[in-house]
């Protein structure tokens, strides 16, 4: 079952493209992470699949059908829609009512989870934006959804917390999908990940495991740009980022030696999830 398809979704604003023929499918089970950094068009494909934004162009399929309603989803927007003059509990209550559930079963299921009990008698304006965070997932779950859309879950979490909290989201039955510019929690929460940039998705939506074994080494060396450096380059592969030069390094190669000939200053570093998505958006430039 495909829970999720994004069809060529387009979205411009006069003339700035934001979107640009976006594509992809999340298949029922997944724990898909849609990564990249800030401003590169995350939430606005977040609000273009939750129907908030009419998308230039292209089509959004929920369950392998057109949108008609949202029932068996929740959604928590990176900036939530809560009432300020609530406080946790009432906020709680009100959405359980709606839902037609019991606030002293969600309290007993979610409030030790969430750490909720502390601050339950706060008012939702004056909570830390890390509480509210907590609120706000516990209210996207509450009614034990089977698809999940999280724009941004992990941003001004307490790391202690959000283990307990993942692990309340994924269950067997559920798919979840989630953005975040958070390269380490992607590759550890993610059982797929596509990346975005420039409003474009840049590769092939993969596993983890699947990325970094499309790297074209396990390691990398990494040195300061020149012009030097990169004349004597041309026979390794390579991506320059914030004035470094990281070099794919294979253990057979004679690229130390290369390097050494011209400087000493370097560092060899395993490859992640970040490197890959520099080198895919390199290559993209290039």
């Amino acid at each position: 079952m495909k829970d999720i398809v994004v069809s060529t979704i387009s979205y411009r604003i006069k003339n700035k493209t934001i979107l640009n023929q976006v594509s992809l499918t999340v298949e029922q089970g997944d724990s898909f992470a849609l990564l990249g950094e800030n401003g590169s068009g995350k939430s606005t494909l977040i609000d273009i699949i939750l129907n908030d934004l009419k998308p230039s162009s292209g089509h959004v399929y929920f369950f392998e059908n057109p949108i008609t309603s949202f029932d068996g989803i929740g959604v928590l927007y990176d900036h939530l829609p809560l009432f300020p003059m609530l406080t946790v509990a009432e906020s709680i209550h009100y959405f359980s009512t709606i839902y037609g559930l019991s606030y002293e079963k969600i309290e007993t299921r979610y409030f030790d989870i969430f750490d909720i009990h502390k601050i339950q008698k706060t008012l939702i304006r004056e909570l830390s934006q890390g509480e509210k965070k907590r609120v706000g997932i516990l209210l996207s779950i509450m009614h034990d959804p089977k698809l999940l859309l999280l724009d941004e879950p992990f941003a001004n979490l307490d790391p202690t917390i959000i283990e307990r909290i993942w692990k309340m989201i994924q269950t067997p039955k559920r798919t979840v999908f989630f953005t975040t510019h958070d390269w380490k929690k992607a590759e550890k929460q993610a059982t797929k990940i596509a990346f975005i940039y420039n409003g474009q998705i840049v590769g092939q939506p993969q596993s983890p495991k699947q990325i970094l074994q499309a790297l074209p080494a396990s390691q990398k060396v990494i040195i300061s740009n020149t012009d030097d450096a990169t004349q004597k380059l041309n026979d390794y592969t390579y991506y320059i980022s914030d004035g470094n030069v990281h070099i794919f390094f294979d253990q057979q190669s004679n690229l130390l030696d290369t390097i050494r000939s011209f400087t000493n200053n370097l560092s060899v570093q395993n490859v992640d999830l970040q490197d890959a998505y520099l080198f895919h958006i390199n290559q993209t430039s290039s």
